[in-house]
């Protein structure tokens, strides 16, 4: 039997520390460049929510954290990983954003802080997820709404064929060739074929006591984003 991915936040972070100098590259060529479009997806639900604050967790380098920005948000971008803090700053320059370091189980802000919380292709890495949903809940507004944009699996079977093909075989030796990191981009599909489905997912959403639980597929079902409401 296969052993569970360890998800430890001392083995997350220290993976993300080592691709951050080529993992902005690594997002766009490895998705031909449409993972910006998927972005574009999760931040127009959060215009769309009326959200003036936002709690971007797991941001990375920044990409949403800028994009919800840009349109006029206050933006408080939250993650593991101190290297991809150091170039999300790098690239935040001229944008208010105040970015920390920290983990989505032990969420350093007081209830009902924001009115949206966002998380792109993070959830998915939360280990004790419950804890870290039930964190998430805490601290959004009544009535705020969490967004997540994460990778699941195409429902199409030729589809699915196709892109399982790609993600286990094809894009680990690309990432591991670039980033010169074999962890990190073998634990990418391997970590999303053991998230949950997308009507399990959603159960998990409703249990943590979000409403109006629902989901968009993008191409074809490579992603989702996740829509709750407090």
């Amino acid at each position: 039997m296969t052993q569970p991915l360890s998800k430890d936040r001392k083995v997350i972070e220290q993976m993300f520390d080592d691709i951050a100098p080529h993992y902005d590259f690594l997002n766009h060529f490895l998705s031909f460049n449409i993972d910006r479009r998927w972005r574009k997806k999760l931040e127009n639900k959060v215009k769309q929510s009326g959200a003036k604050t936002v709690l971007d967790l797991a941001c990375g380098t920044g990409d949403v954290s800028r994009g919800l920005s840009s349109i006029g948000m206050r933006v408080t971008g939250m993650d593991l990983s101190g290297k991809m803090l150091e170039i999300a700053e790098a690239k935040s320059v001229g944008y208010d954003i105040n970015y920390i370091k920290g983990s989505a189980d032990a969420i350093p802000f007081n209830d009902n802080k924001f009115d949206a919380v966002s998380v792109s292709f993070g959830i998915r890495n939360f280990d004790h997820r419950k804890e870290c949903i039930d964190e998430i809940y805490r601290v959004i507004k009544p009535g705020g709404m969490l967004a997540i944009l994460e990778f699941t699996i195409p429902k199409n079977r030729l589809w699915k064929w196709v892109y399982t093909l790609y993600f286990l075989h094809f894009l680990p030796a690309i990432g591991k060739m670039i980033s010169k990191q074999n962890k990190a981009y073998n634990y990418l599909p391997k970590s999303t074929l053991e998230f949950p489905h997308r009507e399990v997912f959603c159960e998990e959403l409703i249990k943590g006591k979000f409403s109006n639980v629902n989901y968009t597929s993008l191409t074809g079902g490579v992603a989702c984003v996740y829509i709750g409401v407090k």
